[in-house]
Parts: structure tokens; sequence; C-alpha cells
């Protein structure tokens, strides 16, 4: 696989790092390393001056300089550690903002593909590789180079000869060796990121359906899965450690040439009367010559970090291009924390952060809360409903796994449809096909002869809309969490929508009712009231095309019959004109009226579906 650094730059740019940021950094790390250096310049000269038994006066300022630098040198270091943290940090922080922002204009199939415990990887450990580049990789190199260039300066004038032998053990220490690091460690994180992407995934998998598992006598099988996936990340993991076994013993090497390089040139300047190549140009003190043979064990501190660096700088380009894979790049860079830009998106998550934590802060008080005035949003108008029709539909997360292939369905308005199949069969990613949040793998889906990919966002998710079994409830309040769909929606359509999904009683019971604050920090809602809490927003949304996965799940039996009714019911829940197509893998239903989609009734032993027309 071909890396470039396009995509490591593209990531830069939404970390939104200045240059007055890094240069602070590096500046602290040069000044940390500088005292080092100096400290065993000023050392050896002290050592070998004192060896001449000079007067004590003579030795005053290298004693005091001495301890002045060691001390300075910790300091430097502290805030060396604090800028480039402080930059890292909030540079990761920003991307990921801008990630998310980007992703919530994007088209939803640029992410849709994706399982959740990769783009949970990307998003985490990718994006703090992001950070780790400027910790170990970007402020070393600057800091590396600044270092470089003083280390020559202040070694030439005692010796050139020294100068030239401390030059190749550099140019070993901080170009031949991290390019040679670079290389082996790039062919080996793009093996260790696929195994860890993959453990992740099987993981997060086995936790969520352990249940279906275990019933279903999978299981065990499911546990040998995880287990090869935690070996072949080991493996992994042991070969990207190669590289770093060879970048911590390059430092080493590179000190070889430099410090024979410099007991040589010690020798000639000792020996030699005249100033020039051999004999330097700082005179033939013994704290000359000091100074020259013990210059080289504290010149290399900056350069021994880059093999690793190099590493890192590896594991970053490959990081980057799985996040660049999220990334749009349609949209200019906005400052995240720049209160004078246009983000929409931004300021509107930073004001529901906001509120929800000034909600939660503030002393919590019995009844409803003071509604404040705010103008009333403007109506949106709800599009003509028409037919969802699928041509030759191929479903899948891949090209060599499809779950459905050569589909022909057609879904007219009004119509109620109930969609069967086995856990794995590829019911929910039907659903998603069909909503348009994941690209087909062939055919097209198309809604009133229009294609779904040819509709912008805001087009697509006021037509068709699906709400996922897993869908996030945000720790803002009751209200704003059945308004995430529409913007629009009353106190009073929100408090029937609740009603209609069972929510009633429970809405009554709440503190501040509507103003509750839920999630973290909040309200707990139960796993029942969480699903009937989903299923308003559908309602509340009432979109031309509704697809509901598994919204009965885990609800009592007399409960969600009565919800299932009311959803299949034209008219009940959502309007007689809409489509609405229910994922479920209860069958008590299939007597309801509805039409149904069974996919265990189609499988093949390749482990596919074929449908060849289904019309409501």
């Amino acid at each position: 696989m071909k890396f470039s650094s396009r995509a490591l730059t593209r990531m830069h740019e939404l970390m939104e790092i200045g240059p007055r940021q890094l240069t602070a950094a590096a500046a602290a790390g040069a000044a940390t390393l500088g005292s080092a250096f100096a400290l065993a310049v000023v050392s050896g000269y002290l050592i070998t001056k004192s060896w001449t038994m000079p007067p004590v006066l003579d030795l005053t300022v290298a004693v005091v300089s001495v301890r002045a630098l060691g001390i300075s040198r910790g300091v430097f270091r502290y805030f060396e550690r604090l800028l480039t943290h402080d930059t890292a940090l909030t540079g990761v922080s920003r991307l990921r903002t801008n990630m998310y922002a980007g992703l919530t204009s994007a088209p939803p199939a640029l992410a849709g593909r994706l399982k959740r415990g990769d783009l949970l990887a990307r998003i985490g450990d990718d994006a703090e590789d992001m950070a780790n580049d400027v910790i170990r990789a970007v402020v070393p190199a600057l800091v590396a180079l600044v270092m470089a260039v003083a280390i020559l300066a202040t070694i030439a004038p005692f010796s050139p000869l020294a100068a030239l032998a401390m030059l190749a053990g550099l140019a070993f220490a901080t170009i031949i060796a991290p390019f040679f690091a670079f290389r082996a460690a790039l062919r080996a994180e793009n093996d260790l990121v696929e195994a860890r992407t993959n453990l992740h995934t099987l993981s997060l998998f086995a936790l969520e359906n352990a249940d279906v598992l275990r019933v279903r006598g999978q299981w065990q099988e499911t546990l040998a899965d995880l287990e090869c996936a935690q070996n072949r990340f080991d493996s992994a993991l042991d070969k990207a450690a190669i590289p770093s076994a060879f970048a911590r013993s390059s430092t080493q090497i590179a000190m070889i040439p430099a410090l024979l390089g410099s007991i040589l040139a010690a020798g000639g300047v000792y020996h030699l009367e005249t100033a020039g190549l051999l004999g330097g140009f700082m005179g033939h003190t013994a704290g000359i010559i000091g100074v020259i043979i013990l210059a080289p064990l504290s010149s290399f501190e900056a350069a021994s970090v880059l093999p690793q660096a190099a590493s890192q700088r590896a594991r970053s380009i490959v990081a980057a291009e799985r996040l660049a894979e999220l990334d749009s790049g349609d949209s200019p860079v906005a400052s995240a924390f720049d209160t004078t830009g246009s983000s929409s998106v931004r300021e509107a998550l930073r004001a529901a952060s906001e509120d929800a934590q000034s909600a939660i802060e503030s002393p919590a008080t019995v009844g409803p809360a003071k509604a404040s005035p705010s103008p009333a949003p403007a109506r949106r108008e709800r599009p003509e409903p028409a037919t969802l029709t699928a041509a030759a539909l191929t479903t899948g997360w891949s090209a060599e796994r499809p779950l459905a292939h050569a589909l022909e369905l057609s879904f007219a308005p009004g119509s109620r449809t109930l969609v069967y199949g086995a856990s794995g069969r590829g019911k929910s990613t039907l659903g998603l096909t069909l909503a348009g949040l994941l690209a087909p793998l062939s055919g097209h889906v198309t809604y009133g002869g229009v294609s779904l990919t040819s509709l912008n966002p805001t087009e697509l998710a006021s037509r068709v809309t699906f709400f996922a079994e897993d869908a996030h409830v945000f720790a803002t309040s009751l209200r704003e969490n059945i308004r995430v769909v529409r913007g629009d929606l009353t106190d009073a359509e929100i408090t029937k929508a609740l009603a209609l999904a069972g929510l009633d009683a429970w809405v009554s019971s709440l503190p501040s009712g509507l103003d509750t604050i839920l999630g973290s920090g909040g309200e707990d809602v139960s796993g029942g009231e969480r699903r009937r809490l989903l299923l308003a927003r559908a309602i509340a949304h009432a979109a031309p095309v509704t697809i509901l996965d598994e919204p009965t799940e885990h609800l009592n039996l007399g409960l969600a019959s009565a919800l299932m009714e009311g959803i299949l019911t034209p008219g009940r829940f959502f309007p007689a004109d809409s489509t609405v197509i229910v994922i479920t893998h209860d069958r008590r239903f299939t007597d309801s009226g509805a039409a149904v989609l069974d996919l265990d009734a189609h499988s093949t032993h390749e482990g596919s579906t074929h449908v060849k027309s289904h019309e409501n």
C-alpha cells in the first residue's frame, strides 16, 4: 500500500496548530537540551581545568554556571512538556471537532460503510496518533535541527576536525538512521493498524451481541475469532517493535565516529602549537582538551529520539490516511473555537453543550421550568410522499461479502412493511441502504424516480429517515432530544409524540418536564424508556418514509404489541400517506396486515438474499 504525506498535511490543517505554538514548544525544547549540552561543556572544562590546580577564583564562574545550568535544565524541561502537550492536545481536540463537524454535512455514505468499532478506532486511536506526531515527531525534529547547528557552531572554534567528526555522527543519527527506521516502520505500522482495527471491531461486536451469540451457540466461535485477532495484533506489535529496537541502538552507533574524531582532534590540539584545522582556534589548555573530548557525550541527546520520531511519523501517516477517508475535504477549515466563525454546526453543538452544562450545574427545581421567550422557528414544509424503489440492489459492507443482492423492491406511499431475518442476515444493512446512509454495492435506490445519491443531506433527511436501535441520547434536555429531528417542533407536538410512544407517565414524573436534562450528568434513562424515546423522535419527524430498526426490542409483550399496532396502523402514529418499514425479529406481527419481507426465506448457500420483486 502506498502512502503520501498529503493526508497528514490535511490532518495538521484540521488541528489548526499555529506556528507560534510550535515555535514556543520547540524553543523550550531547544533551551532544555541547550542547557544540558552547555552543562556538559562547562563540566568538562571544570574537570580538566581543576586537574591543573589553578587558583580557586579561576573556577568560580564555571562552578556557578554548572549549578545554574543544572537548575535551568529542569525548569526548561517543565515548560517544554507543558507547551508541547498543550499544543498537541488542543490540536487533537480541534481535529476531532472538525471531523465531527465535517461528518454532519458530508454525504452519509462517507462514514456509513465503516463498522462502529472501525469508526471508533479512527476517531480515537488514529486521532491520538496525530497528537503523538506533534509530541514525538514534529517538535523533536525541530529541536534536533536547532541543536545540531548549535553543537557544530560550538565545537568548530575549539577544533574543526572534531566538528567534522561530529558532523558525520550527527548526519548518521539525524538523517540515515531515521530514514531506515521510517521505511521499516511504515511497512510494519500498516499491518499493526489493520490488526488493531479488526480487534476493536470484533471486541465491540462480541460485547454488544453476547446474549444473541450465546442463544445461537456462536459464543465460543466468536471467542476463538477474538483470540485469533488478538494473536494477529500481538504479532503485528512485535513486528512493529523491530524498527524501534534499531532506533534505540542507532545513537550509540553514531557516537563512535564522533568520539574517535574528538580524541584524535584533542591530540592534535594538545601537540600542535599552531592554530588551524588540526590545532583549533581557542588555545591549547587542559580545559579546552576536556571540552573537545567530553562534548560528544551530550551532543546526541536531541538526535537520539529522531529514529523513534521517524517511527512515530510512519504511524501518523498510516493513521492520517485512515482519517482522511472520513474527511470530505470540501469545506474550508474554520476554527472550532472562533466565536466569530460562521459554522452553524459548531455553534449549535457549543450552544447545546453550554445549555446542558448550565442546567446540570444549576440547582434542581421541582416542576416545570420557566420558559424563556424565543422567536418561533419557521415551520418546515413536508415533502410530497413518493414511492421508494430499489432496483438490482446489492447491499453489504464490502464487495467480498455481500449480504443481499439482486433486490427489486417497491414501497408505495402509505404502505407498511415488516422486514424479518436472522442476526447477521443484513436487515439493518438493508435499512441503511434504503435510507441512503450506506452506498449500495451495486444497483440504485430512488425516491419518486430521483436517485438518493443526487439529494443533498437536508433533502434526503426530510424524505427518508432511518432510526437505528442504538441511536444516541444527548446530554441535553428532553425537549432538545426530540427536536434533534426537527427544529420547528412545538412543545405540544413533542408532548403528543411522547404520549403516543407511551412515555406520558414518565414525562409527568420528571422533575422539570421537557426541560429535564438527560444522559450524562442528568436523568438516567432505562433501556425501555430509551427505545420509546427514539420512537417518539420518529413519530415527531413524520417523514414521508420512515425506517425503524427494532423499535420494540427490550419491551414487555403487551407494550410491544400496542406500540407495533400503532406503528403499523395508518394514521395512528404516522401519517396515513407515510411509508413505514419496520425491521424486527419478532414474528408475532406477521398477521398484522402489513407486507412481509423475509430475508431468511430467500437465502442461498452463498449467504446472499434474492428477492425478485416486492410490491406493497
